[in-house]
């Protein structure tokens, strides 16, 4: 059976859709088992530093060749140098050995900054299929493929849409946040129809989840702006803007330093501090996570 591919998406940044990404896929392997792969599109390459050392993701990309950047490159220069095998890195975060198993990692080069110019230069008409035609081979590998995109909706986070069954949204409980993310609702509807005629599947990849991050419980600021955020999604639904069973996946995460410091550390909260708040938060999410796409076509 093959993954079920999620891209994190938002155009908004400061909203935790790294720390999700990361989190969630370290809580799905570590605690439910699950074999998961991370795949870091963004050209701050923060999954990656999250789940390596600097000295190491260096070392491993080898100037770009062994990262998600070379599968772009591949397709605009007609060369074939992106292996998976040699660019995937097994079991993630690394000590001397793999602390997680079942956690893999396909690291991002800060040469995908160059992309994006580069795809509209030369006007590649169906620029949304490179990273679809490079990883698809590899879904019947893993139970769960998440795309880390950069925090935009230009042609890299495209591909990942592309490539993906489902997305979940990350989401500030605030105003702006809330105007943002029906934005977001309406560009992703537009993408998937306008590459419907490419793409075989029984469904697009519509916005599937949201789950709330920087929680802090007793503020009614942020209350109100997750039962204003539970309207516009009914709304959105009966519009067809999302998908029919969007959910706001449960627990919000808590604000917890303990997560903030597990970036210094290279490592997953689960593995920093397994009993902190922000462990617990990830781990209990990540089961909702896998019960909610699990029951999805």
């Amino acid at each position: 059976m093959a993954a079920k591919a999620i891209a994190f998406i938002n155009f908004k940044g400061g909203v935790g859709k790294t720390a999700a990404t990361v989190n969630i896929g370290a809580s799905l392997a570590n605690y439910q088992r699950k074999r998961v792969l991370i795949v870091d599109l963004d050209a701050q390459c923060n999954s990656s530093f999250w789940l390596l050392h600097p000295h190491a993701w260096q070392q491993h990309i080898e100037n770009g060749k062994r990262s998600t950047y070379q599968i772009f490159q591949d397709h605009m220069m007609g060369t074939k140098l992106f292996d998976f095998e040699k660019s995937v890195v097994r079991g993630v975060p690394r000590a001397q050995v793999p602390l997680i198993a079942n956690l893999d990692l396909l690291p991002a080069s800060d040469r995908l900054l160059t992309i994006e110019d580069r795809i509209h230069q030369n006007k590649y008409a169906r620029f949304f299929e490179f990273l679809a035609k490079d990883l698809k081979p590899y879904y019947k590998e893993y139970d769960y493929i998440l795309f880390d995109c950069p925090p935009n909706t230009y042609s890299v986070t495209k591909n990942a849409l592309f490539a993906a069954d489902y997305c979940v949204v990350p989401y500030q409980p605030d105003y702006l946040s809330l105007s943002g993310f029906q934005m977001l609702a309406k560009l992703v509807d537009d993408f998937n129809e306008r590459i419907s005629g490419f793409k075989n599947l029984k469904h697009k990849a519509s916005i599937a989840a949201l789950m709330v991050s920087h929680y802090r419980s007793g503020l009614l600021v942020q209350q109100q702006a997750i039962t204003d955020l539970e309207v516009l999604i009914a709304d959105l639904r009966s519009q067809g803007l999302v998908h029919g069973r969007t959910t706001l996946l449960e627990p919000y995460i808590r604000y917890n330093v303990r997560v903030a410091e597990s970036t210094n550390q290279h490592v997953p909260v689960c593995v920093l501090d397994p009993n902190s708040i922000g462990a617990q938060d990830y781990a209990a999410i990540a089961k909702n996570f896998d019960a909610h796409f699990s029951s999805l076509p």
